[in-house]
């Protein structure tokens, strides 16, 4: 019997990942792909849990399917349509209510050294989305980096309940320094032509900036949705000259506060490799 679910364009698969680990960039990328279809909202949040430190709860408590189903209904018939809501690796909830669609989908999952995580999404905290003048070690003791950073702790989750073929896990180091190889295998991966990645435009997205304006900066975030990606390529450049500034150099103490957090992160880097053995967690040296 055909379900109204099972008729439905639901994704085939999902990029998640700590903050600032680089999955808008991979986001836009995939969606250049003539193969694929990405959800004209980046993150939908859709599945997120009910309490979350990154954007609004679930959709899904109170709307079926059929509206997910919304985001990718402009997809052809061909296209592996996608979305990238980057905190569903926190999100007890989509891991559960993901792996339940018609589609099967697969995750996709990007990390990145826990200090410089931490560190980035703190400067574009401050700087880009012009936060309180606030120190990095002041950021850290407010935030929950440690639970975030735990990327073992969330991932064994995810792997133990969907297997580790429906799951795969790069590195943001691996990714920006071997752009064509990743995505080479993450197109295996996917089942989609690699060749398109032979000379690709690989242009960084979400990069972070001073910004001037924060008003004006609030006000493209809100609109940028409804603005078709080719037309988002033309115009970005525009406005970062316009709107943003070159970032202040890393200080000694942010310098030093960030060889502590790794240092502190050491036994943790160690449980991800037993976990995920083909990660090169090398490059967090």
């Amino acid at each position: 019997m055909t379900t109204e679910s099972s008729i439905l364009k639901l994704p085939e698969f999902i990029i998640g990942g700590a903050p600032k680990c680089g999955t808008s960039s991979l986001y836009f990328w995939l969606a250049a792909h003539p193969e694929v279809y990405g959800s004209p909202v980046k993150e939908t949040f859709f599945y997120s849990d009910a309490k979350n430190n990154f954007g609004p709860g679930p959709h899904c408590s109170k709307d079926d399917v059929s509206v997910y189903a919304k985001y990718f209904q402009a997809a052809s018939a061909h296209q592996k349509a996608f979305e990238a809501t980057a905190h569903y690796l926190y999100c007890d909830n989509a891991r559960t209510e993901l792996m339940n669609l018609p589609t099967q989908p697969k995750m996709i999952f990007l990390l990145r050294e826990p200090s410089m995580q931490m560190f980035s999404h703190y400067r574009m905290i401050r700087y880009r989305l012009n936060g309180k003048q606030t120190t990095f070690e002041d950021y850290c003791k407010k935030e929950d980096w440690h639970r975030l950073a735990d990327y073992s702790l969330h991932l064994s989750k995810w792997l133990e309940q969907w297997g580790h073929e429906r799951v795969r896990v790069y590195l943001f180091e691996d990714l920006m320094r071997n752009k064509e190889a990743v995505l080479s295998d993450i197109s295996n991966f996917l089942d989609i032509d690699s060749d398109f990645y032979s000379n690709f435009d690989f242009e960084h997205r979400n990069k972070t900036v001073k910004i001037k304006s924060g008003g004006l900066h609030q006000f493209g975030l809100k609109v940028q949705r409804y603005i078709p990606h080719g037309v988002q390529k033309l115009l970005l450049p525009l406005y970062m000259k316009f709107n943003s500034d070159v970032l202040p150099e890393m200080t000694d103490a942010e310098r030093a506060l960030l060889a502590t957090l790794k240092s502190e992160k050491r036994a943790d880097r160690e449980e991800l490799q037993q976990l995920i053995p083909y990660l090169p967690l090398q490059l967090w040296d």
